[in-house]
């Protein structure tokens, strides 16, 4: 079981970086964007498209990171004043939760993908982008946030708690 713990967070911390490095991406797109078109009034035409698509991958890639530093919002009211041990039941209930929600967010998304695979789905953008490539990376952070569900619970089930 500490196996797939251990595997589960160095997939989050994949994501967590990818996340960082699409961050950078798309500041340096937009800043690029703005350079030729104040020095020679050109534009890319792609930059709020591929901004856009960064940006979904950014959040679905960096929950699991998030998940794992428990940065998560979380309502702090009624779990501080619990005992450590009924603290340690309501993550695990909580951990059970998110590992429905994430399924079938995983599953949403891996249905949206393969029929953007199967039709060969453009955008309607200038840029014509197979839709399968940035459905691909939602679904990618889907599955990380399942496993670190996975984990998170498990964790907590064994009386690793941070």
């Amino acid at each position: 079981m500490r196996s797939i713990i251990r595997a589960a967070e160095r997939l989050a911390t994949l994501g967590g970086w990818v996340a960082g490095l699409l961050l950078l991406a798309t500041t340096a797109l937009i800043l690029f964007e703005i350079t030729i078109r104040e020095l020679f009034g050109l534009s890319t035409q792609i930059v709020e498209e591929y901004s856009g698509y960064f940006m979904a991958a950014m959040v679905y890639l960096a929950a699991a990171y998030t998940l794992n530093h428990a940065e998560h919002i979380r309502v702090g009211l009624l779990r501080e004043r619990l005992t450590p041990e009924w603290q340690r039941l309501l993550d695990i209930l909580a951990g059970l939760i998110g590992i429905v929600f994430s399924a079938m967010l995983s599953w949403a998304l891996w249905s949206q993908t393969h029929d953007a695979w199967v039709y060969k789905t453009h955008s309607f953008m200038p840029s014509r982008t197979l839709l399968v490539y940035p459905y691909s990376a939602a679904f990618a952070g889907s599955l990380i946030l399942f496993l670190s569900f996975i984990s998170f619970t498990l964790k907590r089930y064994l009386g690793d708690d941070e």
